[in-house]
């Protein structure tokens, strides 16, 4: 049952009285009635009504903080219980981007069913912002990312490592120029580890400066990156379209719509292809790890604790011979 401290804390997270009241399955009157309810045994008004986003006014603040608080108690104790339980229930909540979630959490979903198949699991797609949010509120334990996260915060287990290449449609006049067929290589050439070799020249982005690109777009860390690497080559890409999900640019680059940016993760689990040619990146950007995060103050279940060991002992740290598992 809920309570009206459950129908505030919906209010507020949603911002909107109708839109808290189609996710409770009520009517906007009668969660209208509870949380006026709650205000008048507060004394104060929770929400300031005149504005739009509602805004809490400075009781509300506090009221919500106390029912932030009381959750977390909740949780710890329902996480502690479970673990008397000794892993024959409770559950756990994961979260990754399209990518990491796609890529990574399915195998390690699998390897960590096998072992507490009572563990009701659940997994949350969205982008990283909202991930470490929805991780600081404990609605998520473990999330699977890259890039740049808050120290202070979070804690991260590195378990695998992957590198950045450029892609580009093979039908492209570029990659006939002498300066760039030297570096060209081939899927087979990604899935051989020929891209990590010191043999393979690296080509600068310079040579495809004319050319149409395709990129993600602010919020990911290949954003980041790429507005990184560019830079450094100095000058400004001619951007044809801005994408949110890596494997959308990886099918637009191979209808030959424009050149990208992919990992060498996406190119061994994709399709298989030769529409495409990759060449290597030079720079710290074009490298980069990808972790488990977990909050750094928190109760940490024996789930928690089994999903991450788990998942560590599943990947190989070297990923020199692509994406695989010790299994």
């Amino acid at each position: 049952m809920l309570s009206g401290m459950d129908y505030v804390y919906a209010v507020w997270q949603e911002r909107s009285f109708s839109a808290a009241a189609r996710r409770l399955f009520l009517s906007q009157p009668a969660l209208s009635a509870a949380v006026k309810k709650v205000e008048k045994e507060l004394g104060l008004p929770i929400f300031d009504r005149s504005r739009s986003p509602l805004q809490l006014t400075d009781a509300g603040k506090a009221y919500i903080e106390a029912v932030e608080r009381i959750y977390r108690i909740q949780n710890d104790l329902t996480r502690y219980c479970g673990d008397l339980a000794g892993l024959h229930s409770g559950s756990l909540n994961l979260g990754g981007t399209n990518f990491f979630a796609s890529c990574f959490l399915p195998s390690m979903i699998e390897a960590f069913s096998q072992k507490y198949p009572k563990i009701r699991l659940s997994v949350t797609e969205s982008d990283s912002a909202d991930l470490y949010d929805k991780l600081a509120t404990e609605e998520l334990d473990i999330i699977v990312d890259s890039g740049v996260y808050d120290a202070s915060l979070y804690e991260i287990l590195p378990f695998y490592t992957d590198h950045l290449l450029l892609a580009v449609p093979s039908k492209l006049a570029v990659n006939g120029r002498r300066e760039v067929a030297a570096g060209k290589m081939m899927r087979a050439d990604i899935l051989a580890g020929r891209h990590l070799s010191a043999d393979v020249p690296i080509i600068s982005l310079l040579e495809f400066a004319g050319e149409d690109f395709l990129l993600l777009g602010k919020g990911n860390d290949m954003y980041r990156r790429t507005k990184g690497l560019f830079q450094a080559a100095g000058f400004a890409p001619k951007v044809r379209l801005y994408l949110n999900q890596l494997m959308t640019a990886f099918h637009m680059a191979r209808q030959g719509i424009g050149i990208t940016i992919l990992t060498d993760t996406l190119v061994s689990l994709a399709a298989p292809t030769d529409a495409l040619v990759y060449y290597r990146l030079a720079g710290d950007l074009a490298t980069r790890e990808t972790f488990l995060a977990v909050k750094k103050r928190g109760y940490r279940t024996k789930a928690m604790e089994g999903f991450i060991q788990s998942s560590l002992g599943l990947y190989i740290k070297d990923s020199s011979q692509g994406l695989q598992s010790d299994s």
